[in-house]
């Protein structure tokens, strides 16, 4: 992973060990919402952090998001609400394991799945909460690549940033595209 500044990479591999051996998932067989997915977001919020020149604190924020983001969905489809479970999940795992638990995370989860303009009002509330919000979308939605060159419309995307990582973020799913077009 030398696309990653060193110290990111650590980050990169601390939340990853933590995503596979600490969160579990309520939908476990999806084929799309899967850990992998969680891992490929964190590692594009990571890389789009990385180019913004973001503190360890707010890249931590966004590796939690990441890490727990689909964690309480009931199904693969829009689910509206899973992230409002997913940020109640990580509240009360929080609590259970006497970590600090942070606001901010539990909001940029509540609200990617919802409409940009209301996650914004929420989140506009924090400092470099919108911002959070925005780079945290962006790489949710990068990794839509998985379903083919069609899977992701660019004009969407918030950031210069996740724009640029567009060529690198189709080459690490195109083994993900291939066993896609193998399902029945």
């Amino acid at each position: 992973m030398e696309i990653l500044e060193p110290e990111i990479k650590v980050e990169y591999e601390f939340w990853h060990k933590f995503l596979e051996e600490k969160v579990n998932f309520t939908h476990a067989k999806s084929s799309i919402h899967t850990k992998d997915h969680c891992r490929r977001v964190l590692l594009f919020a990571l890389l789009i952090a990385q180019k913004k020149a973001l503190n360890a604190h707010l890249r931590s924020i966004l590796a939690k998001a990441c890490v727990f983001h689909d964690s309480r969905r009931f199904d693969d489809g829009f689910d509206v609400g899973h992230g409002d479970r997913a940020a109640a999940f990580y509240q009360d795992f929080c609590q259970k394991h006497h970590l600090a638990y942070d606001n901010l995370v539990s909001g940029i989860m509540a609200y990617h799945d919802r409409p940009d303009v209301e996650g914004e009002k929420a989140l506009k509330a924090f400092k470099d909460g919108v911002l959070l919000y925005h780079i945290f979308k962006d790489a949710d939605a990068l990794d839509r690549y998985r379903f083919g060159a069609l899977g992701l419309d660019p004009r969407y995307l918030r950031t210069k940033e996740a724009l640029a990582l567009m060529d690198f973020v189709k080459s690490q799913n195109q083994e993900v595209v291939a066993k896609f077009s193998l399902l029945p």
